[in-house]
């Protein structure tokens, strides 16, 4: 039996987090291959995913991903994994430097969501992480992308060509389950709803919704919703207080609230793929979505349903929320939605894993 290492930084809410959990359920429930999932740090319960108790689980405890290397390398050389599958740039980074001082013997494969590299050239900072993420992506055995544009575009700065795209595993059993539990809240009563859900970061475009939002305080009675958490809530509380908008959070059930809007915002500067995105398709809701790099235009397209405008463009968001005409039912292609789910997206990663250990 084949032994498959998944190392990621932490076990947070965000979206390689859940994505990566939900394949290494999946492999471990499923493929016949030996899965232990290793996580560099650990976090407040109330801050970490809820993971199956049958899934091997082991926590390095280190206080950043960086400083998990010795552990990480011990770990290897005793449980001698067959291959290691991580995301994001430093796990990315750690595993494949292991492998080309010869100091791990795996197959490393790469999962990248990130496309911080179309800005490689902006400044020193960028050009620095650009310049580790293609050693990176040059001495791994494979690597996965979760859109095709974000795929094509790294491949314009790297020589490994054993290169993948797998989207990410979205639609789970439970899904439209959990689109049964209501909100109950006055507060919501006879409004348009508008809502997105996200980290509260300065990537994912908020501050171009809420600035877009002050254009229709006196010409329509809606709500702002905004499920997620991150290091910008307290500042966008304080900067736009003056706007109906209502932090919920991260909370256990997004879906209930998404189910719930009128309009879907997705107003992010860059994206690798956009989950979200992808659930309020799935639920065949209005979508008003950036065209920033490199997911959002991939799964309009797919879907064929929402709108996109010109990123960071404040001016062209509020002429298209103007001009938005809102749909009771958006009829969901079942084959579309079937793309996303975890059984097919588990089964992509197992046909490319077992490929390359061949």
């Amino acid at each position: 039996m084949n032994k498959l290492f998944i190392f990621l930084p932490t076990l947070g809410f965000g979206g390689a987090e859940i994505s990566l959990s939900r394949v290494s359920q999946y492999l471990s429930d499923n493929s016949g291959l030996d899965v232990k999932l290793v996580i560099a740090k650990k976090l407040d319960d109330k801050l970490e995913l809820q993971i199956s108790q049958t899934l091997d689980i082991e926590y390095l405890n280190s206080s950043r991903t960086f400083f998990s290397i010795i552990k990480l390398t011990k770990l290897i050389n005793k449980e001698k994994p067959d291959a290691i599958l991580t995301t994001l740039p430093t796990p990315n980074f750690i595993v494949t430097m292991l492998k080309k001082l010869k100091l791990i013997n795996a197959k490393v494969f790469l999962r990248e969501a990130n496309s911080n590299y179309l800005n490689w050239n902006k400044n020193l900072k960028n050009k620095i992480k650009g310049k580790i993420a293609v050693f990176s992506f040059n001495n791994s055995d494979a690597n996965i992308f979760i859109s095709h544009e974000l795929r094509d575009n790294v491949e314009k700065y790297i020589s490994n060509k054993n290169n993948t795209v797998i989207y990410n595993p979205v639609l789970t059993d439970d899904f439209f389950d959990k689109t049964n539990e209501e909100i109950i809240d006055s507060e919501f009563s006879n409004k348009e709803i508008w809502i997105t859900t996200s980290r509260i970061e300065h990537q994912k475009g908020l501050d171009i919704l809420f600035n877009a939002a002050y254009d229709f305080l006196d010409k329509k009675n809606f709500i702002l919703l905004i499920v997620g958490d991150g290091s910008l809530v307290d500042t966008y509380k304080k900067k736009y207080s003056d706007l109906p908008i209502k932090f919920i959070g991260n909370v256990d059930n997004p879906l209930k609230y998404l189910k719930s809007a009128d309009i879907f915002f997705f107003p992010s500067r860059r994206e690798g793929l956009g989950n979200s995105l992808i659930e309020a398709q799935i639920l065949g809701k209005n979508i008003i979505s950036s065209d920033c790099p490199s997911g959002p235009k991939e799964i309009i397209n797919l879907f064929e349903n929402g709108v996109l405008f010109e990123s960071e463009n404040v001016n062209e968001l509020i002429k298209t929320i103007k001009h938005f005409q809102i749909k009771d039912n958006n009829i969901v292609s079942p084959e579309t939605i079937s793309k996303f789910s975890v059984t097919s997206i588990g089964n992509q990663y197992l046909d490319f894993l077992l490929k390359i250990l061949e």
